[in-house]
């Protein structure tokens, strides 16, 4: 269990066990961390008794030596943990099928919030042709879903960026404007990926943020602003 998951645990009110502080910590002596702070809590593990209120203050005590934050905000800290499952996949510590699961399982586990919808609707256009439902609508055809992994390490690539920058609320599940910035919630599940801008008139100038070109563009926009 790395950081991030350790803090969305904390911000998620999920379970979480004295023991999993200390297997974090005695994880960071293996991979080099030689922080007092580390090492004290990692010792905890020789306990006959593990004492929580004690791991909790130590752990603080981690965090603040190793210039770590604790995010407040359940939305920050899983746009995190779920860039960081990303991270491990590109780096070849999992495979991009383990990672798709992982994003699915996040969804699942947290009532489908917005942002994972990427992977959802990833996920749909990855299923054999005989698998979709009536009425489907294909939105990573700018991606070579003939080439599932490929497919999963772009969308990964795409992802961090946008948990890295401000993105409008329901995202991707809105519309937002290339001319003047305006934002529309009106249904994405459409097989019409841009329309005109109702507020500016720019014709073409609504962009369906479901599309994954539209999100490149999205990502590329707010890189130079």
């Amino acid at each position: 269990m790395d950081f991030t998951e350790l803090a969305f645990r904390r911000v998620d009110d999920r379970w979480i066990k004295a023991d999993d502080y200390v297997d974090w910590a005695n994880e960071l002596l293996e991979c080099g961390c030689d922080a007092p702070s580390i090492w004290e809590l990692a010792a905890c593990r020789w306990d006959a008794y593990v004492d929580p209120d004690q791991v909790e203050r130590l752990f603080i005590s981690s965090v603040i030596e190793l210039g770590f934050e604790l995010p407040n905000d359940w939305y920050a800290a899983l746009c995190a943990y779920s860039s960081s499952l990303c991270e491990k996949m590109l780096s070849g510590v999992t495979q991009p099928w383990d990672c798709l699961s992982e994003m699915l399982a996040l969804a699942e586990d947290h009532n489908e919030p917005y942002i994972h919808w990427i992977w959802i609707d990833l996920s749909s256009d990855l299923e054999p042709i005989e698998r979709r439902g009536q009425g489907y609508v294909r939105f990573n055809d700018a991606l070579d879903l003939k080439n599932p992994d490929g497919c999963i390490r772009k969308v990964a690539q795409q992802f961090i960026s946008l948990c890295a920058m401000p993105h409008p609320e329901k995202f991707p599940w809105v519309w937002i404007c290339q001319e003047c910035d305006a934002i529309s919630d009106k249904s994405t599940f459409t097989e019409i990926s841009v329309c005109t801008c109702q507020v500016c008139g720019a014709i073409s100038g609504m962009r369906n943020l479901r599309y994954f070109e539209h999100r490149e563009e999205f990502v590329k926009r707010c890189a130079m602003q």
